[in-house]
Order: C-alpha cells, then sequence, then structure tokens
C-alpha cells in the first residue's frame, strides 16, 4: 500500500541539495500558508517597534528643543523599526523572525547554507517592491509562477524559505535504539554474498540506511525504498514482487546490520542518498 504523506507536507515541496561528496540533502520548502502566518505574528511586533520609535522620537525633540529634529528622529528611527526588523532579525537569528520560529521556518540560502547579512539585506530591500500593489501582490505572483517559492526578494538574494525540521533529542535516540541482536541468527553464506554482489552506490546507500532506519518514520522508509527500487529488483526480484520494495530494503538492512562490526554512524536528518542506476554486476 503506498505511504501517505504526512498532512503537514501537502502542498509543499522539497530543495533537495546535492554536496561534492555525493550526499543529498532535502529541505521541505515553506508554503504559502505558513509563511502568512509567519507575516501575521511578525506585523504585529512590527506596529509595536513603531509605536516605540514615535515615542522616542518625540521625547527626543522634547528634550532638545527642536522640532526639525524630532522629526528626523522620528522618520528615521520608523524606517529603521519597520524595514530593518527582518533584515536585522534574519541576520542575527541565523534567518528566523519570531514569527518565522513560531512556524519553524528559517531563510537559507539557495544551497541550504546559512543566510548571510548582504543576503537578508538584499531580500529585504526588494520586499518593497513584492509588496506592490498591496499586501505582496507581486510577491505572490512570483512565487507561484517560479515554482521554487520565491518571491522576488529570494530570487534576488538567492535565498529560500524552508520548514525546519524537529530536533531529535538524546532521549528520543535511546528509545529508539535497534533491539540488541546477539541472539539473532547469522545469515546464510548465500544471503550475505548478496552484500558483495551490490554495486558499490547502492552499498553504501543500505548501509547509510541500516545505521539510520531506527529513526525514519514508516514514511520516509517507503519514500527512500521506493527511489530505489530498480536497484532492489535486481537483488531481491521475489521479495519485492511479494512484500514490496521496503520490505526488501529492509532485509538487506538486516544483511548489513549484521556484517558490521561495530554500529553504523547515523546519516544526518535530512539526508537521502539515492544511488545511480547502473547496469548490473556480472555473475560470480
Amino acid at each position: 500500500m503506498a505511504a501517505e504523506h504526512p498532512p503537514e507536507e501537502l502542498g509543499e515541496q522539497d530543495l533537495v541539495v546535492a554536496t561534492p561528496e555525493l550526499v543529498t540533502f532535502d529541505y521541505q520548502l515553506a508554503g504559502p500558508g505558513s509563511r502568512f502566518l509567519a507575516q501575521v505574528v511578525d506585523f504585529p511586533i512590527q506596529v509595536l517597534l513603531l509605536v516605540i520609535a514615535v515615542f522616542a522620537g518625540i521625547a527626543l525633540g522634547q528634550l532638545i528643543q527642536d522640532q526639525n529634529l524630532a522629526v528626523v528622529a522620528v522618520v528615521i528611527l520608523a524606517f529603521v523599526s519597520v524595514w530593518g526588523y527582518y533584515p536585522i532579525s534574519e541576520a542575527a537569528w541565523s534567518g528566523k523572525t519570531v514569527g518565522k520560529f513560531a512556524f519553524g521556518l528559517r531563510v537559507v540560502g539557495d544551497q541550504g547554507e546559512p543566510i548571510q547579512v548582504s543576503q537578508a539585506v538584499i531580500r529585504n530591500l526588494v520586499r518593497i517592491v513584492d509588496f506592490l500593489p498591496f499586501f505582496y501582490g507581486v510577491g505572490i505572483i512570483t512565487l507561484f509562477w517560479n515554482g521554487r517559492g520565491k518571491r522576488l526578494g529570494d530570487l534576488a538574494a538567492g535565498t529560500v524559505v524552508v520548514r525546519e525540521r524537529a530536533p531529535v533529542r538524546l532521549g528520543q535516540l535511546l528509545s529508539a535504539a535497534p533491539p540488541s541482536r546477539a541472539g539473532a541468527a547469522r545469515p546464510a553464506p548465500a544471503e550475505s554474498a548478496l552484500l558483495r554482489q551490490l554495486e558499490p552506490e547502492f552499498k553504501r546507500f543500505v548501509v547509510a540506511y541500516a545505521g539510520r532506519r531506527p529513526y525514519l518514520d514508516p514514511w520516509r522508509r517507503q519514500v527512500l525504498a521506493s527511489r530505489v527500487e530498480t536497484n532492489l529488483r535486481r537483488v531481491l526480484p521475489e521479495l519485492v514482487s511479494t512484500a514490496g520494495p521496503v520490505a526488501a530494503l529492509e532485509r538487506l538492512a538486516d544483511l548489513a546490520a549484521e556484517e558490521l562490526p561495530a554500529p553504523v554512524a547515523p546519516i544526518a536528518e535530512n539526508a537521502t542518498h539515492v544511488p545511480q542506476h547502473q547496469n548490473p554486476p556480472p555473475g560470480g
């Protein structure tokens, strides 16, 4: 039975970044709905900062008895508090504002790297254009037009808004630890030979999966197995036909866990390295 997508991921896409080491990291792009809700949280904060800026400018004018300077101070402080809220917060808080933090969003570079100060400034300078003609009309059209969840500010700065994954705590890792295999039977020689017959890239994928699978939910296991179904059918065609690709991948992971002399270091929370399809190895 096909795996069901989690509700929070419906209507949203993934940003996939490949490193020089051929490891792929995927980030879930933030949808218009969550970005709008973040704006709803940030807007009252900007209004509060604006009110504080106005009172501060008036107090400064009364202090120095200069109305012209008071007006200039109000304008400058109002601009800094309203426009500067986003770039200052995003640059100082790893791409987050209060609203983004509340809904688990963050601004990152196109390659998934932390946002730089220059990128925060550029994306928020262009925000003025995105806001036209009213309430982000241009930005929303651009966001749907480019298909990557980017408004004009993101296109200019080379940034994208992604959804952060929930952190994994030590207690969760311990509770998800696989059961001891001390009493498990050793695999038959024919089964052990399966690992040696795997393509090198696919074998690395299986080993990485074996170390990470205690922390993967069923939906993610289904996704990973479907991506390498072609490889699985070459190795365990009968098991794939009768029980599905997940069962075949789990069997290979069991064999990999038996072969390893020590526990496999888990791969990153959002790492999904999918091997390229290659010709099957010559029969031994």
